[in-house]
């Protein structure tokens, strides 16, 4: 019989990668700062038969950032989502029982069914409501894949909207976030709370001025994240490059992550993925994030601490984050030529460059700071175990 958890999160496999793994490591890491011991239960994306026994997996991924330790449990196939986490579920809630204290940390709330089914109190932090990320994700998914999502969505939304309503706290990771969370479950927002996603701000550090500034003679328009994803719509900024050096002859975009696929236009190089997104990103005269939806768009907070401005579409959580910093600029839509505008007016004015990076850098110490976390975590983890 397996000793009892200090405290179980129930989440998804850590290998999922993108913004879940960063949120997901800073939310783990300030637990161990706080003198707890989480422990993550997920089941293995791997497809497995339902009969073998969990695995323990230390450090799923070798980064050393990432400071996960939990168990895994094997999946059905991957096309049965909603059995899956049903299954799940049921095999993890003893587990779950029997801790000291019990989170749901996922990018969406059906992952955190165990939670629910334990009957034991507990606090949610998700990232996005499903219907949000689906409305996203469905128009590009292939035709088998659509099928399988109109198979699982409504045992998946039902699920969702339990898991939450079950929670003694939910909290969300954006305004944005918790918009989709109280729509999803029925709730007030201001029954939804917020945990800021902390930024590391010690390797996210803005290069020297005359440093950055001398790189501005031939910027660099950066986008950070799996290019290949359609939610993350890359396709747009490549659209808009051509006017882009049209006007800025010497401008060039680096893909940082997951290239597309095919061909990459002239005046873009793809880096795949890279030890440090922080080094990455430093000498980039502004991010492009061109998404079309976000619970919060981690990649824009940590070049803001970087000290590169931001130019991001209305997709939820950037689009709140630029606005609140006052470091960058928001598009109304899609346009390929408005974006190239943007960009092109942007980099025309380095002095109101300057001005954009000092302010994106003042307001991720002040408002994404690890301290911050900590200190709102301590109280949630107060509150929930009644302390």
């Amino acid at each position: 019989m397996p000793q009892p958890l200090d405290v179980a999160v129930v989440g998804q496999d850590p290998r999922f990668g993108g913004g879940f793994r960063s949120f997901a490591a800073a939310w783990w890491r300030a637990a161990r700062e706080l003198g707890r011991d989480p422990h993550l239960l997920y089941l293995s994306r791997a497809a497995a038969t339902s009969l073998l026994p969990p695995r323990v997996a230390v450090r799923p991924r070798a980064e050393a950032q990432e400071p996960f330790r939990g168990t895994a449990f094997p999946s059905l196939l991957p096309e049965l989502d909603a059995a899956n986490q049903l299954a799940g579920g049921a095999r993890m809630a003893p587990r779950v029982r029997a801790a000291r204290s019990a989170w749901v940390v996922a990018a969406s709330a059906p992952y955190g069914y165990a939670a629910l089914r334990s009957g034991r109190p507990y606090a949610c932090w998700i990232a996005t409501g499903l219907d949000s990320e689906w409305a996203a994700r469905a128009p590009y998914l292939s035709a088998s894949r659509r099928a399988a999502l109109a198979l699982n969505a409504p045992v998946l939304r039902a699920l969702e909207r339990r898991v939450l309503l079950g929670a003694r706290r939910v909290y969300g990771i954006s305004p944005a976030s918790r918009a989709t969370l109280a729509d999803a479950a029925g709730l007030p927002e201001e029954r939804v709370g917020l945990l800021p996603v902390p930024i590391d701000l010690d390797a996210f550090r803005p290069l020297p001025e005359e440093t950055w500034r001398s790189g501005l003679e031939r910027p660099v328009l950066a986008f950070v994240g799996r290019a290949a994803d359609p939610r993350k719509n890359v396709r747009l900024l490549l659209e808009a490059l051509p006017a882009i050096r049209a006007a800025v002859p010497r401008a060039t975009v680096r893909l940082v992550g997951e290239p597309p696929g095919g061909p990459l236009p002239e005046g873009v190089t793809a880096t795949g993925p890279v030890p440090s997104v922080a080094d990455a990103l430093a000498d980039a005269a502004l991010l492009v994030l061109p998404s079309r939806q976000e619970g919060f768009g981690i990649v824009v907070a940590e070049a803001l601490a970087a000290g590169v401005p931001a130019l991001v579409t209305p997709s939820g959580g950037p689009e709140e984050l630029v606005r609140a910093s006052g470091a960058g600029r928001v598009l109304s839509g899609f346009d390929p030529e408005e974006l190239a505008a943007a960009a092109t007016e942007l980099l025309a004015d380095h002095d109101a460059l300057l001005r954009l990076r000092a302010a994106g850098r003042a307001h991720v110490e002040r408002e994404h700071s690890p301290a911050r976390l900590r200190e709102l975590l301590a109280d949630a983890f107060a509150d929930l175990d009644g302390r």
